[in-house]
């Protein structure tokens, strides 16, 4: 198994679990302001969400629970994800609540950031085929 679908099977795993806590209101504090729709508040306390967060969450976490027996297509989930978490942290310092419909706070820029750049070097880093470079050398 390469990085990027150990990467896509954990991360996609976290994510739907993530997404489907966000549903629990006794996990949700507080309200945020400017935000439309319900379930939102933040998540343990740290995390902003709301319903549409969530469902984010859902599918990303289940997209890579669907790419992970793949190396390609593992590689294309990390690549993917690095990509759009790397522009949900620029999107986050400029709009925190994205026209109200996705919140974003600090904690959420700070794990987009770590989260993106992570995924990316993952996926920039693995081969598309489940054989690993030295394994493919000897």
């Amino acid at each position: 198994m390469t990085l990027a679908q150990r990467f896509a099977q954990i991360f996609g795993l976290v994510y739907l679990l993530v997404g489907i806590l966000g549903f629990i209101p006794p996990l949700l504090t507080g309200n945020i302001p400017g935000v439309i729709g319900p379930f939102s508040g933040l998540l343990l306390g740290l995390f902003a969400v709301n319903w549409l967060h969530n469902i984010a969450h859902i599918a990303i976490g289940a997209a890579g629970l669907a790419s992970y027996r793949s190396a390609a297509g593992a590689r294309s989930y990390a690549i993917g994800v690095g990509v759009l978490y790397l522009l949900l942290f620029v999107i986050g310092l400029i709009l925190p609540t994205v026209f109200g419909l996705l919140p974003l706070n600090g904690p959420d820029n700070i794990l987009h950031l770590v989260s993106g750049a992570a995924a990316l070097a993952i996926g920039l880093a693995s081969p598309t085929s489940g054989r690993s470079s030295a394994a493919g050398r000897a």
